[in-house]
């Protein structure tokens, strides 16, 4: 019992140590720390949504959209299999959101249908048998029940993700993101504080920055923030000299001051003086400019940007535009028709243009495309809803709008517009094949891009939609709206795409494009998200709810403590001093962790006080029974606490499966009682049992000792 008792006394010492200096950046403000202490523990825990307010969110994710998404991937692989290892042409078509329909040439090609083309299909839909009056050439593919439901079940955990990395991605400390069936609740603690939108902007300009020297002959460029200093970061350039770099990337473009000014970045920033005490030329931080800080601040209301980018829907889908084939038996492509019939009057804000032929030679031509613009999305969305069912296009064909720049008086600069565009209903390629997306500039014009990086499948499916159309238009749809429409002029290997975006109102072109990268890289939504609800949590909600859940500890934790020290004497101080320790050590491991404190969370630690002194009642029960049976002092306190260890571990045991079940099926609030509970277990055995033991085997050790006080 009473080996190794200093050195066992020497490692408790450092541990309480350690653990308090671990808990201090998470209670304390970073300015009333020393330097040392707040660079080494860098970990803390946050402050839950309910304890400091913030921005609590629920989304319902259309999750129908994303099984039409993935039939839509599958058929276009189907036709491209065919085509390839079969040598026949298949048409596949998407009806409802369930159900394929093959189309073969002849009924004998049927017998083509072989694993080798179908094993895309497998796992996901299945062959149907043939219903009365069927075609012998058609073979029908449906997804069945379970297969929809697992579908519809993998959209919403994607979504999760896809949001969750977005959320990141702006730098909001510790959000609550969390599924609720078929919808997506976002709580995020603290947003309101203006740093979010100065770190972004900091973010987006080192980003750019490190692009540019890149371009300038800079082998590796890496950024940083810089902890505590929102809209500073620090910028590296291994090997080289930073400042020299930047003077040559950036000429006459740099002040006496250091502040750099250029079209090129989004903000402006200002080099900091170097630290004279460690020079180092490789590195250098730079800060937005207060007029930088001030613009952020102004152009972003609170929580603006953030929102934008988490509903940004960000579906990349590749459909062929169809301005040739003829809508029923009118004999003329379909805008044409419909304008011929005067079904376009005027007083509807509706323009009609021909415009000029495209194509490519080897290729296809359009002749006299005809295209509506509007001033408003919704009057093109209305005009086409609103048309009699005779005059509605089939099922493989719909109507898509983009916006579009038009000069429409002399002199004047061009003024944004809708138009139309006929499209293929399926896309050819989708947003799921994204491997990596970059912000570019367009040689021609200077203006900003998006390059697109496409998987080896989502390659594949492009080259054949280019190498099949030449001279047609491609539409490039992102959120519901074509982005672009470029003319396939040749067969286009490597996947390799760019977006062209015009500036929307309130944010300029190069801020869509890091936005829209932001999207792409962290992945497309699998389906759109619709904001069910938007509840914002004040300040003193916060501030109501931290005074009350410390009042309920305080209380709580007197309360014991008064009772173990009376009760139980000398021992139950021990048992009090292994309480204060057990709080420290599960702070600790929750800084440690990054887990966030929420009002729940704050039960659940005053929970584990109660079952931490359990564990130390079952021991001195136990050694007082002993001391009454004629055991000596030393042999009682041994007997006592290998005899109650069992049954104290059995107790925690059940806790601690509960708890589990608690943070494997719950969520939100529930989760962060159940972290706390699991955490507290843990440091409860430990300093129940280890650190109160500790406390005998230093008194057992001193000549003389024959009676504890319990």
């Amino acid at each position: 019992m009473r080996r190794f008792v200093k050195i066992k006394a020497l490692l408790l010492l450092a541990a309480i140590a350690w653990c308090t200096l671990a808990v201090l950046p998470s209670v304390l403000p970073a300015e009333k720390l020393p330097g040392w202490v707040s660079d080494t523990f860098t970990r803390k825990f946050q402050l839950g949504l309910d304890l400091q307010g913030g921005l609590h969110l629920e989304y319902s994710v259309a999750v129908d959209e994303a099984i039409e998404n993935k039939l839509d991937q599958i058929a276009a692989e189907l036709e491209i299999g065919f085509r390839e290892k079969k040598n026949i042409e298949v048409a596949v078509t998407r009806r409802d959101i369930d159900t394929l329909e093959l189309s073969f040439p002849t009924a004998d090609d049927v017998a083509l249908a072989t694993d080798d083309v179908m094993a895309v299909t497998y796992g996901v839909l299945e062959r149907m048998d043939p219903e009365e009056g069927q075609a012998a050439n058609v073979v029908v593919l449906k997804m069945p029940a379970a297969a929809l439901a697992e579908n519809r079940k993998s959209a919403v955990a994607t979504a999760l993700e896809t949001v969750s990395k977005r959320v990141d991605a702006m730098g909001v400390a510790e959000p609550n993101i969390y599924p609720k069936n078929r919808q997506i609740v976002v709580e995020l603690p603290g947003l309101a504080d203006e740093s979010t939108e100065l770190r972004a902007a900091a973010s987006d300009a080192g980003a750019q920055l490190g692009q540019i020297l890149s371009a300038a002959g800079a082998a590796q460029v890496s950024t940083a923030d810089v902890r505590d200093q929102a809209g500073q970061f620090k910028l590296t350039v291994p090997g080289g000299d930073v400042r020299a770099l930047l003077a040559t990337a950036f000429p006459d473009k740099i002040t006496e001051d250091g502040i750099i000014v250029d079209d090129r970045l989004p903000a402006e920033l200002q080099m900091l003086p170097a630290d004279p005490t460690q020079p180092d030329p490789a590195s250098v931080t730079l800060t937005l400019t207060d007029r930088a800080r001030d613009q952020v601040l102004a152009g972003a209301s609170e929580f603006h940007r953030l929102l934008k980018i988490i509903e940004r829907q960000a579906v990349l889908r590749m459909h062929l535009v169809d301005d040739e084939t003829p809508f029923g038996t009118t004999g003329k492509p379909y805008l044409r028709a419909l304008f011929d019939a005067n079904m376009v009057t005027q007083g509807m804000g509706i323009s009609v243009n021909v415009e000029s032929d495209y194509g490519r030679e080897g290729g296809v031509t359009v002749k006299a495309p005809v295209v509506y613009y509007a001033k408003d999305l919704a009057t093109l969305e209305n005009f086409f809803a609103g048309l009699p069912p005779a005059w509605r296009l089939p099922p493989d064909m719909k109507i898509a709008f983009g916006p579009a720049p038009v000069v429409t008086r002399r002199n004047q600069p061009a003024e944004n517009l809708y138009r139309t565009y006929v499209i293929k209903a399926r896309a050819e390629v989708t947003g799921e094949s994204i491997v990596n997306a970059s912000v570019g500039f367009d040689q021609q014009t200077g203006q900003p891009e998006v390059n697109v990086k496409l998987d080896r499948v989502g390659a594949d499916l492009f080259e054949e939609m280019s190498g099949n159309n030449v001279g047609r238009k491609m539409a490039i749809i992102l959120d519901d709206l074509v982005r672009s429409d470029p003319v396939f002029n040749e067969r286009i290997p490597g996947g390799n795409v760019r977006i062209s975006l015009g500036a929307t109102p309130g944010q300029s072109s190069r801020e869509a494009a890091n936005d829209l990268t932001k999207v792409l890289k962290s992945g497309s939504l699998p389906a759109r998200l619709q904001k069910e609800s938007e509840m914002r949590v004040g300040a003193d909600l916060g501030k109501d709810a931290v005074d009350s859940g410390a009042k309920a500890f305080a209380i709580g934790l007197i309360a014991v403590v008064g009772f173990m020290g009376i009760y139980y004497r000398r021992a139950g101080w021990i048992a009090n001093a292994a309480l204060v320790m057990n709080v420290v050590f599960m702070l600790a491991a929750m800084a440690f962790f990054r887990a966030t404190l929420t009002l729940p969370g704050i039960a659940g630690i005053v929970l584990t006080l109660g079952m931490a002194v359990d564990a130390n009642v079952i021991i001195y029960e136990r050694i007082r029974e002993f001391i009454r049976d004629g055991y000596t002092a030393r042999a009682a306190i041994e007997a006592g606490y290998d005899r109650a260890f069992t049954s104290i571990l059995d107790s925690q045991l059940t806790t601690a499966i509960a708890g589990l079940v608690l943070w494997q099926y719950g969520s939100g609030p529930i989760r962060g009682f159940a972290v706390t509970l699991l955490i507290g277990i843990a440091t409860s055995i430990f300093t129940g049992v280890f650190c109160t033991r500790l406390f005998f085997d230093i008194q057992a050790n001193r000549r003389g000792f024959d009676k504890v006080s319990v």
